[in-house]
């Protein structure tokens, strides 16, 4: 549960931004042809035209919008159905609000033009910046394009750089054009078009009444990509160009470390700061603080930020893996290379996902030697060397068979040190918590984990029970085991 603390030190609950009007737009009967929408053309739309977006007068008698307020619009059938997670809102609304922003509204609509006009017009009258994702393919149904040029009365235009640029990659890979290729090249005539190096439809920001509206992919790696080299160095300046001091922000992250716990050792952190709040979030099987502070002086921010960081890692210590943009496997990656050391896996109801989070980040060739996942007991024995002793008397899930299997990981390897998954992981995958009494196979209680960690030093082991479905206690196990690797030398 996401929660923040006020630099009163009184903690509150965030309230959820209100979405009934947006379900009820997104609900309500609309026509599902073109037609409907151009019957409705708004004559007070502004288009921008090439180079930077000046901001549209508003409407006659409407007021002028905040300056740092912002929504964000997601666009397809498939969110509302269900069938895809909407993350690209979750980016969004993260880095805006590094960047200085009041998001106000998250809103979701169909793949009608009638849905995605309505709720474009709305947003334009009550916050300054909309980003919208979605609705920028080839198909049928991405309709965006033609909605925002009915909207702002221009035309649909073909992007001479991603045409050839979707050219170049069809001949490349032997694919043939067809003619529906093109309508995801197209941008409003007069719209600041951004490239697409991630994908072929590019992205573009137009003028909506008052409103600066930019437009994405809604691939998440596209959208990302083009947000990131594009939109946000604008909407970092045009925060400055109004004169908006942007917030200190820092997120911790923390892991080994319960969120009710965490919050205990922060209390009074931010006591006599007014400027600051802490907010939490968890992200299993980590947790996020992350601390704002909002001055007139973003070199007043900063410094204030700077005392709350020292003040925080004194009392959450070693459990603050890292802040930002670092990940867990990048900050393992880099204590072991710090070190000069290499690491060996050896893993079995893991199934390899401690390997995959390892490599996740690049550079891992560097001090990562391999992986064996041992799922078998015949594989524990003739791969990692575990006797068959140690399994008919102690059994597979047990310290005796992963400090067996860490050794023998680390020979195999010739690594500096090995770290061996053996246990339980339980047989849901359905989200519902696996209950840790019980025992799906054998005598052991599901969520059981055995962790073995082999080095220069003294081998040791340490028996775990995790929570959770069967994905959760895997993540939770691939986690911990990647710990004792970073640990092993911090």
């Amino acid at each position: 549960m996401s929660k923040f603390r006020r630099g009163t030190a009184s903690l509150a609950r965030t309230k959820p931004t209100s979405a009934a009007g947006a379900g009820r737009r997104a609900t309500s009967p609309a026509t599902k042809s073109g037609k409907g929408v151009a019957a409705a053309r708004s004559k007070s739309s502004v288009v921008s035209t090439k180079g930077a977006v000046s901001p549209a007068k508003a409407p006659p008698g409407t007021a002028t919008l905040p300056p740092g307020t912002a929504a964000i619009l997601a666009i397809g059938d498939e969110i509302l159905r269900g069938e895809i997670m909407n993350t690209n809102s979750v980016f969004l609304s993260d880095r805006l609000f590094d960047a200085g922003y009041d998001v106000r509204a998250h809103r979701v609509v169909s793949d009608r033009p009638a849905d995605i006009r309505s709720a474009l017009e709305s947003l334009a009258g009550e916050v300054s910046v909309i980003v919208a994702t979605g609705g920028l393919g080839p198909t049928e149904d991405d309709r965006t394009v033609e909605v925002v040029c009915d909207l702002t009365g221009v035309a649909a235009a073909e992007h001479a750089s991603s045409l050839e640029a979707m050219k170049e990659r069809f001949s490349a890979h032997g694919f043939a054009l067809t003619p529906n290729n093109l309508r995801q090249v197209r941008v409003p005539a007069g719209a600041q078009a951004f490239p697409n190096a991630a994908g072929i439809a590019p992205g573009f920001c137009v003028n909506i009444g008052g409103a600066e509206a930019y437009f994405l992919p809604g691939i998440p790696r596209e959208m990302e990509s083009i947000f990131t080299a594009h939109c946000m160095p604008r909407l970092v300046a045009r925060v400055a160009a109004h004169g908006l001091p942007r917030a200190a922000v820092r997120s911790f992250h923390v892991y080994g470390m319960g969120e009710s716990h965490i919050d205990h050792r922060l209390v009074g952190l931010v006591e006599g700061i007014p400027e600051a709040t802490v907010h939490f979030r968890t992200a299993a099987p980590e947790n996020h603080v992350k601390v704002v502070v909002r001055t007139d002086d973003p070199a007043k921010s900063q410094a204030v930020l700077d005392q709350i960081d020292h003040e925080l890692r004194k009392r959450i210590g070693q459990g603050v893996y890292g802040t930002d943009g670092e990940t867990f496997p990048m900050v393992v990656g880099r204590t072991l290379r710090e070190a000069g050391a290499t690491l060996a896996l050896a893993e079995s109801c893991t199934g390899g996902y401690a390997g995959e989070l390892i490599t996740s980040e690049p550079g891992s060739s560097d001090f990562f030697r391999g992986g064996v996942v041992a799922y078998s007991n015949e594989l524990k024995t003739s791969l990692l060397s575990v006797p068959a002793e140690v399994l008919s008397e102690h059994g597979a899930v047990s310290e005796p068979c992963a400090r067996a299997m860490a050794e023998g990981a680390r020979k195999v390897a010739n690594a500096t040190i090995a770290v061996a998954i053996t246990g339980v992981a339980g047989n849901r995958m359905d989200g519902r918590p696996v209950s840790p009494g019980a025992r799906p196979a054998g005598d052991k209680a599901a969520g059981t984990v055995c962790f073995a960690i082999a080095g220069p030093r003294p081998t040791k082991s340490v028996t775990k029970l995790f929570s959770g479905d069967r994905e959760r206690i895997r993540r939770a196990a691939a986690y911990f085991a990647l710990d004792l690797a970073r640990r092993y030398f911090t």
